[in-house]
C-alpha cells in the first residue's frame, strides 16, 4: 500500500528539481505519441458505433493536447488493412470486428480533422509488410492479400506471414498505398514501425530459407542473401520517400526502428541486432536520405547493458551526420521503470539537440490516457509545462507564411488573465493554420531566436487567454508568428511591451548586410555606418561599429536562419570607445544568415546575405 505514495513523493521530489530550469524548456521540439489500432490497443472499442468512436478519439486528442504534446502517429495499416477509403485494401477488422465492412464514417479523415482542430500533426503509421496478427484465415476476406496474392506472402513455422519484400512487385505495391493516403488526405506525415523481416521470438529463430526461390530468381549480383534482404528493405524505403516527396514534398517519412542498429554499436551495447536479424539498416536509410527522421525505440533505462544514454548519444551522432532529425522513442512502463525514468531520457535528449536530438515520442497513448505511472502528471507540471511547436526541416521546399498583424494585448483585471488576440495575414491560405504566441523579457529580433521557455500558447486561433501568472514580470514582450504545414517560421508580429521598461534593442525592420561573394582583400570597409546599421562591402569582411562606454566583452556569431548557429566569428575584449569590427566571412556558402552581436548587454541581430 506505500509504493503508491512513495511514488508520488519522488515525483513530487523531481518535479520540484526540474521546476528551476522551466525557463529553458525548447519552443521547437518534437513530442509525439503512437496512436496504435492493432487489436484495437488504443483505440477503438471494436464494434462500437461511429459515434462512439468518435467520441473515444477526440477525448483521446484532448488528452494528448493537454499534456502538451504535438504530434499523433496515428495507426492506419495494421495487417494489409485500412482505417481509411482505400480502393486497394479491405476496411480493418479492428473497426467494426469484420474485415472489409464499412465503419459508416472515415477514421483517417476524422482523426485529420480533430487532430489539426487541436494544433496536433498526424502522422499516418503503416506497418508495410505484416499481413496477419492471427493464424485464422477466417477473419480475412476475399479482398485481403492472402487471398488476392498468396504469390506474394512469406510464411513462417511460427504462423506469422508477411509481404514478400524480395518481389518488386510488392515494393511498388506498398508505394502505390503510401501514394493513395498522401495524395487523398491532408496528412502531416508518413510513419513506418519496426517491423521488417520477422523477428526472432521464443522457438523461432528468425527467417531462414524461407525466400531462397526469389533470392535465386532476384539475387543475382549480391554477395550473399543478407545483402539482398538489406537492399530489399533499402530499396522500398527508397521508394515510398520518393514518392510522398513527389506527390506532397511538405509531408515528412520517419520510421522507428528497433533500438540497437548492431551489437556492440556503440561499443558495450547488446541484444538483438536489427541488421542482421530483421534486415534494418537504419544508418543507411538516414546517410542516403530515404528519411526526414528516425525514431529508435530505445526503451531501456538509463544505465546497463542497453543504456539509453549511450544509445541516444550514437543514434544522434548518426543523425546529425547525416543532417536529419532524431526523436527517440520511449516506453512509459517496463520493468524498474520509475515516474521520473522517462522525464530524465528527455532531459538528456535536449542536452544533445546540437546533435539534432530535437524530440520525442512516447509508446503509447492509453499511458497519457491512464497517467500511466505518473507519465501525464510530470509532463504538464514539468516536461512539458510550456507547450511547443514541432521543429522545421531545413531541406523541407516551401515558404515561411505571411506574418500576423494586429496583436493586442488586453490585462483583465476582474479575472487576471491576459486576453490577447491578432489576425491572420491575407496571403497565408494553408488550412492547417497554428501560431506560437511568445513573451519574452527582452525585446525579440526575430522568431528564431528568442530564448527557450519564451512560448505562452501554441494554438489554431486568433485568440487565447493566458494567467497574468504565467507571464514574467515586470516587463514582457509580446509577439506571435504562423508557422507553415512544414513548420517553417513567420516573421514576427507587431510586438507589444507590457510593463514601463523601455527596451534597450528596438525590433529591426528586416535589416540586411550584403556581402559580394567576388570580393578580395581585407582591407578597411567602403563604408562604415552607426551601430546597428546595416552596411555593404565589396571585401569578404562585414564591418560594424560599436560604442563602448566601458571596457566590455565582444562577442559575434553566425547562425541559419532556422537557429542552428554556424560559428563564432568573433570573442575579444575591447577597451571604452569606438571600434569597427571586421566579421569574416571564412568558408560560409551563399545564403542568408543571421548575424548575433553581443556586448555591453546589449544584443542584436541581423541578416547577413553572402551571394
Amino acid at each position: 500500500m506505500l509504493k503508491p505514495f512513495r511514488l508520488l513523493i519522488a515525483l513530487a521530489l523531481f518535479l520540484s528539481l526540474t521546476q528551476v530550469t522551466a525557463q529553458e524548456l525548447p519552443n521547437r521540439e518534437f513530442r509525439g505519441v503512437w496512436v496504435a489500432t492493432v487489436a484495437n490497443l488504443d483505440w477503438p472499442v471494436r464494434g462500437a458505433s461511429p459515434e462512439s468512436q468518435k467520441a473515444a478519439l477526440r477525448a483521446m486528442f484532448d488528452k494528448i493536447k493537454e499534456a502538451n504534446l504535438n504530434v499523433v502517429f496515428f495507426q492506419i495499416r495494421t495487417e494489409c488493412d485500412a482505417f481509411y477509403r482505400s480502393s486497394k485494401e479491405p476496411w480493418s477488422r479492428f473497426l467494426t470486428g469484420t474485415q472489409g465492412k464499412d465503419p459508416g464514417y472515415d477514421p483517417l479523415a476524422f482523426a485529420i480533422e480533430e487532430a489539426h482542430a487541436r494544433g496536433l500533426e498526424l502522422h499516418a503509421w503503416f506497418n508495410p509488410y505484416r499481413v496477419s496478427t492471427v493464424p485464422n484465415p477466417a477473419v480475412y476476406n476475399a479482398q485481403h492479400v492472402s487471398k488476392s496474392r498468396p504469390e506474394w506472402l512469406l510464411s513462417f513455422s511460427n504462423g506469422k506471414k508477411i509481404l514478400n519484400p524480395g518481389l518488386p512487385e510488392v515494393r511498388q505495391y506498398i508505394a502505390s498505398l503510401i501514394k493513395e493516403v498522401t495524395q487523398n488526405y491532408a496528412i502531416d506525415g508518413v510513419h513506418f514501425d519496426d517491423y521488417f523481416y520477422p523477428y526472432p521470438e521464443g522457438t523461432f529463430n528468425g527467417i531462414s530459407n524461407e525466400d531462397a526461390q526469389t533470392f535465386q530468381q532476384y539475387g543475382s549480383g549480391f554477395a550473399n542473401i543478407k545483402d539482398w534482404r538489406r537492399y530489399n528493405v533499402n530499396e522500398t524505403l527508397r521508394l515510398v520517400n520518393a514518392q510522398i516527396k513527389e506527390t506532397k514534398p511538405q509531408v515528412r517519412f520517419g520510421v522507428s526502428p528497433f533500438g540497437i542498429w548492431k551489437n556492440n554499436e556503440p561499443a558495450g551495447i547488446s541484444g538483438m541486432d536489427a541488421y542482421n536479424a530483421i534486415y534494418a539498416d537504419a544508418v543507411y536509410w538516414l546517410d542516403n536520405h530515404y528519411v526526414d527522421y528516425l525514431t529508435p525505440q530505445l526503451y531501456w533505462a538509463i544505465g546497463g547493458r542497453q543504456d539509453y544514454r549511450k544509445l541516444l548519444y550514437w543514434w544522434s551522432d548518426k543523425a546529425a551526420n547525416a543532417s536529419r532529425h532524431l526523436y527517440p522513442g520511449h516506453i512509459v512502463q517496463q520493468t524498474g521503470f520509475t515516474p521520473e525514468e522517462v522525464p530524465h531520457q528527455i532531459e538528456i535528449s535536449r542536452s544533445n539537440q546540437e546533435k539534432n536530438a530535437l524530440g520525442s515520442v512516447i509508446f503509447r497513448a492509453a499511458n497519457i490516457l491512464n497517467n500511466s505511472n505518473l507519465i501525464a502528471t510530470s509532463f504538464k507540471a514539468a516536461t512539458f509545462r510550456l507547450p511547443a511547436a514541432p521543429p522545421a526541416m531545413s531541406w523541407m521546399t516551401g515558404k515561411a507564411p505571411a506574418a500576423p498583424s494586429g496583436l493586442t494585448v488586453t490585462l483583465n483585471e476582474a479575472t487576471g488573465n491576459y486576453e490577447v488576440r491578432w489576425t491572420r495575414s491575407s496571403l497565408n491560405t494553408h488550412a492547417f493554420k497554428r501560431y506560437l504566441l511568445y513573451t519574452t523579457a527582452s525585446m525579440p529580433a526575430t522568431g528564431a531566436l528568442i530564448p527557450d521557455g519564451s512560448v505562452r500558447a501554441f494554438t489554431t486561433a486568433e485568440a487565447v487567454t493566458i494567467p497574468a501568472a504565467e507571464v514574467p514580470s515586470p516587463t514582457a514582450f509580446w509577439a506571435v508568428t504562423e508557422l507553415s504545414p512544414a513548420n517553417q517560421e513567420s516573421e514576427l508580429s507587431n510586438v507589444v511591451v507590457v510593463g514601463n521598461t523601455v527596451p534597450v534593442l528596438a525590433q529591426q525592420e528586416k535589416p540586411i548586410l550584403t556581402v559580394d561573394q567576388l570580393g578580395l582583400g581585407n582591407g578597411a570597409p567602403e563604408t562604415v555606418a552607426s551601430p546597428g546599421t546595416p552596411v555593404s562591402s565589396t571585401s569578404n569582411n562585414v564591418y560594424v561599429t560599436i560604442n563602448l562606454k566601458k571596457k566590455s566583452g565582444v562577442k559575434a556569431e553566425l547562425y541559419t536562419m532556422d537557429r542552428k548557429k554556424k560559428t563564432r566569428v568573433l570573442k575579444e575584449k575591447y577597451k571604452a570607445g569606438n571600434h569597427t569590427l571586421a566579421i569574416p566571412r571564412g568558408k560560409m556558402a551563399p545564403g542568408t544568415y543571421m548575424l548575433v552581436l553581443e556586448y555591453a548587454g546589449q544584443r542584436s541581430v541581423q541578416k547577413v546575405v553572402f551571394n
